[in-house]
């Protein structure tokens, strides 16, 4: 007997359990990842689940008991679709007729969700559908036929003529079970009625005259808006979601998210603690979705509107699921029409979801009235300055949003107490100004070009926009111009030291690591003179992956170097800049890291004024003050928001309909949306282990651990693993991580051993076995660790980690042949 995890329900073989998750999952119940309760392997694939019960757990299914191995060589990107075959249909002893073609028809619709969620063209998915009607067609013919030949050996001719009439009559809707799904119609149709679907909107701007074989017409230009409050109300269906925004704990002595702010804390709907209310944040940004080579590629650039809701924490709003569309629109059209028009919708809803809210009956909380605002707007810097209405050229002054810096007082400034920040009385005054008289002829005054239409939201005024993005700050503009000055000094001061010996290096390096595999940096080309950027450019994460490793890289090469102890002050800055929380002390300290970094810069490569400081680099002395008013830079990064962008390129490549793209990606978009929350995407949670061993205790070098920790006997047998998945992150044995803080407040690190699990546990437990951490060696910038002797093994769980992080440990050889071990932490942490 097998049995349901959603409704304890039994069923006595694996077709029927296959068949009733499959009902679980049209509707959006199935929790993942699936568990066998039998080895405790997990699956965040159904179709996974059932081939592994299949496989090793079906009495019907040849298979060696006695094995020991369970695993499953399916991909996790393998599409979860498991056609409806003759053995579920004959497997159905004593179900109804129509409970099995209730089953048929689920798995269509499975299997056309999941086609229309993916990269397939929608054109493609009707013909997939017609195949599967002809395949079950064909396999009723030959059902029909095998049985009425058995019955004309059986019975009279008579009686078989009328179990032939009947028999043809009977099956005739099993011939096209999907026949409700065969066109884009149909299936827009039904996807579209799904009570969890949320459709785009089509919103005029204006009209437009165009001429086609020179008959002239009048068409709308339209940009696409997506309800934020159909959107909520579609989120708040979902129990697992629920659950995940009233688990989001705070600490009252830590800045770990916006609710720990002083902006939260002093907003007039989210201060308000008998409301139960929702922070929006929201991203702009210009988007390329065909080929920037071709001639009319900018014919069909958008831009992107996207929101998340802070209400999460930063483990779950970096999941792709949970970043929501809000508008897609072309970029020509904001350029005529500006901002405004698109913003309008955004601010009325906003201004009726924090006075009103939305009422209903929802999943734990019960029958409340939900409310939302927006607490800030989250872009890169052009875009930034571009929808909150200030100037957009970062060369002349006052192109800050938060001060009047002039590009003067941001060469000698490094204290933002030091600069006039901008009010609500002063932006009115300057927008008088800019509207008065005198000023009717300017193109700005003080930097602010026109109001903003979202000072019109209650609560939220553009001045008070605390907000920058420490991915285009500090990843794609200070990084790579820093370093360029870094490994330029370093070619002229170290003799041995040149652009092809460090590309070697890193080489060398990444041929060795065993995490960041994926973020190698690019070969660099010669710097020719201080002040020039690294090049070619790169992606963020390879611009960390370089600031991250070049200390370990290059350190057994250099000594008693300026540049080297700038370029370990610049790692000790971005360190502390993407710590995931602060303490008010942590604040205070960055702000003199900061003021020291910028005072380092301007006495090193200054010289004669050659080398400036840029507009990013005063932005810098806004961050302490930001994360103290709105949490946590990383909570701010736009990273997330530009990951999702690759959807709509590769949606723009496939389709090839360019008539009206907007409204095309749009709804692909939505029903992605759709389906990510049928599949429960947006848990980040999920533990998914799939290639183990099942062997006894006694076996095992840890035997005596797990006997005492899991009160088991020598001779039972555990689960044990080599690697395991949480969400995008895969622990491997050999794998560092950090699991706890010493008493002299250093990072205890671990190296790895395996995984276990007790057979009736359904949680799995890390095996690591303790290094000891001997010091911060500030030379290399990591930490210099040894292996404990005797060996020391402790179980960890997961979720009890000081960082989530897989390390790496690097071997650096000193120049008296020993080698000394070091890891790297990606930023700076602690325990709570």
């Amino acid at each position: 007997m097998f049995v349901c995890d959603v409704c304890d329900k039994l069923e006595d073989s694996v077709d029927k359990l296959k068949l009733h998750l499959q009902r679980h999952s049209d509707v959006g119940e199935l929790q993942l990842p699936l568990l066998c309760h039998v080895c405790n392997s997990s699956y965040n694939k159904l179709y996974n689940f059932i081939r592994h019960l299949k496989t090793y757990h079906d009495s019907n299914t040849p298979s060696a008991d006695g094995t020991v191995v369970c695993e499953t060589d399916m991909r996790d990107d393998e599409t979860d679709v498991y056609t409806a075959t003759a053995g579920d249909l004959c497997a159905a002893d004593v179900r109804s007729v129509g409970d099995l073609f209730e089953d048929v028809t689920s798995e269509g619709v499975s299997l056309v969700a999941s086609l229309r969620a993916s990269s397939v063209p929608y054109s493609v998915v009707p013909n997939v559908v017609d195949s599967v009607n002809v395949m079950c067609g064909s396999l009723t013919s030959v059902i029909q036929a095998e049985a009425l030949d058995i019955v004309a050996s059986c019975v009279s001719p008579e009686t078989a003529d009328i179990f032939k009439e009947k028999l043809e009559t009977n099956l005739q809707r099993f011939r096209t079970p999907l026949k409700f799904l065969n066109s884009r119609y149909k299936q827009d149709k039904y996807f579209d009625n799904h009570p969890m679907a949320v459709r785009p909107e089509s919103i005029a701007l204006g009209m437009t005259v165009e001429s086609i074989s020179g008959n002239s017409s009048l068409n709308y230009e339209c940009f696409q808006y997506v309800p934020v409050e159909q959107t909520l109300r579609a989120l708040f269906q979902n129990k697992d979601y629920v659950a995940l925004l009233l688990n989001n704990k705070h600490d009252c002595e830590l800045l770990q998210s916006y609710a720990d702010g002083s902006q939260f804390k002093h907003h007039p709907l989210f201060s308000d603690s008998s409301k139960f209310s929702l922070a929006i944040q929201l991203f702009y940004d210009g988007l390329g979705v065909t080929n920037p080579l071709r001639g009319s590629s900018v014919l069909h650039n958008i831009g992107v509107f996207f929101y998340t809701i802070k209400n999460l924490s930063q483990q779950y709003n970096s999941c792709f699921a949970n970043v929501h569309l809000l508008a897609l629109c072309y970029s020509q059209d904001l350029k005529k029409y500006g901002f405004d028009p698109i913003i309008e919708k955004f601010v009325c809803e906003m201004n009726a979801l924090s006075k009103h809210g939305f009422e209903g009956t929802f999943p734990i909380i019960g029958h409340c009235t939900v409310y939302a605002s927006l607490c800030h707007v989250s872009c890169d810097n052009l875009a930034l300055n571009g929808i909150l209405g200030f100037i957009e050229s970062f060369s002349c002054d006052y192109f800050c949003t938060l001060c009047y810096a002039t590009q003067e007082q941001i060469q000698t400034t490094f204290c933002e107490d030091l600069f006039e920040m901008r009010t609500p009385s002063s932006y009115d005054r300057d927008l008088n100004r800019l509207c008065g008289g005198k000023g009717r002829n300017k193109l700005h005054c003080r930097g602010v070009k026109h109001r903003c239409k979202l000072n019109e939201i209650d609560g939220y005024h553009v001045t008070k926009n605390y907000s920058l993005d420490i991915m285009h700050v500090i990843l794609e503009g200070i990084v790579p111009y820093e370093l360029g000055c870094i490994l330029y000094g370093l070619c002229q001061d170290v003799s041995e030291l040149d652009m092809d010996t460090i590309n070697r290096a890193v080489r060398i390096f990444w041929g060795k690591i065993t995490v960041d595999k994926a973020h190698r940096p690019l070969e660099m080309n010669k710097l020719d003179h201080s002040g020039q950027c690294i090049s070619p450019a790169m992606k963020a994460v390879q611009y960390w992956s370089l600031l991250k490793y070049l200390p370990l890289i290059l350190g057994n090469r250099v000594s008693g170097s300026d540049h080297w102890e700038f370029l370990l002050h610049l790692s000790h800055l971005v360190d502390l800049l993407f710590a995931p929380s602060f303490t008010i002390g942590m604040v205070m300290y960055l702000k003199t890291v900061i003021s020291d970094h910028l005072n380092m810069f301007v006495n090193l490569y200054s010289d004669g004024g050659r080398v400036r400081l840029r507009p990013k680099h005063h932005l810098l002395v806004h961050f302490p003050g930001i994360i103290l008013k709105c949490g946590p830079l990383v909570g701010m990064s736009c990273m997330r928001y530009e990951l999702k962008n690759a959807f709509f390129k590769r949606s723009a490549h496939i389709m090839c309909n360019f008539t009206d793209v907007c409204k095309t990606l749009a709804y692909r978009h939505q029903q992605r949306f759709l389906y990510s929350l049928l599949a429960k995407d947006y848990l980040r949670n999920v533990l998914v282990v799939t290639t183990h061993r099942i062997l006894p205790v006694c076996t095992l070098t840890i035997s005596d651990l797990l006997c005492e920790q899991f009160s088991v006997e020598a001779t039972d047998d555990v689960a044990v693993a080599t690697k395991i998945n949480i969400a995008s992150i895969q622990y491997n044995e050999g794998h560092f991580v950090v699991v706890d803080e010493d008493i002299f407040g250093l990072p205890q690190f671990g190296k790895i051993h395996s995984f276990v699990s007790c057979i009736n546990s359904n949680a799995w437990h890390m095996v690591v076995e303790y290094w000891v951490t001997i010091e911060f060696c500030k030379h290399v910038h990591a930490f210099c660790v040894s292996k404990s002797a005797p060996a020391k093994f402790v179980l960890v769980e997961v979720s009890s980690l000081l960082d989530h992080h897989p390390l790496h440990c690097h071997t650096v050889t000193v120049p008296n042949g020993v080698g000394r071990d070091y890891i790297r932490l990606p930023y700076h942490v602690f325990r709570h």
